[in-house]
């Protein structure tokens, strides 16, 4: 198995235990706190990153620097957006939802990047508003 499915295979993991972990947290706290408490878990993360030798590589640091201060921002208030979904929500439909955020990172490439999508690829966007329909019923 190449390494690079095995990380992935660990992601879908890890993730998907975050998202059921989420709802247990929104269960018992506010979104508010539960953004306040997930970002002090990313400590030993962060940590094992600043403990790397390839922290800062990169042929420019400073775009990367500043996509990755966007990436935080977004995905920190996508969490807020998500944690408060979860409170109000049924975690086997939220979570299921906005794992379909890929639709979104899609379209934008498309848009934004001219990617092209060949007709298969068009089927599964086609699969995925249908499934986001189907799961907001």
């Amino acid at each position: 198995m190449p390494l690079w499915l095995r990380y992935t295979l660990l992601t879908a993991l890890l993730w998907g235990l975050w998202g059921f972990d989420s709802k247990l947290l929104v269960d018992r706290t506010s979104p508010y706190a539960g953004q306040i408490l997930f970002t002090a878990g990313l400590a030993v993360p962060v940590s094992f990153v600043l403990l790397s030798k390839r922290r800062f590589a990169g042929e420019r640091p400073r775009a990367g620097l500043a996509f990755a201060v966007l990436t935080g921002l977004l995905g920190g208030l996508g969490n807020l957006a998500f944690f408060a979904a979860l409170e109000r929500g049924s975690a086997s439909v939220v979570v299921p939802l906005t794992s379909l955020s890929p639709l979104v990172t899609v379209l934008v490439g498309v848009a934004a990047l001219k990617e092209s999508m060949r007709p298969r690829q068009r089927f599964g966007v086609v699969l995925a508003l249908l499934a986001i329909y189907l799961l907001s019923q």
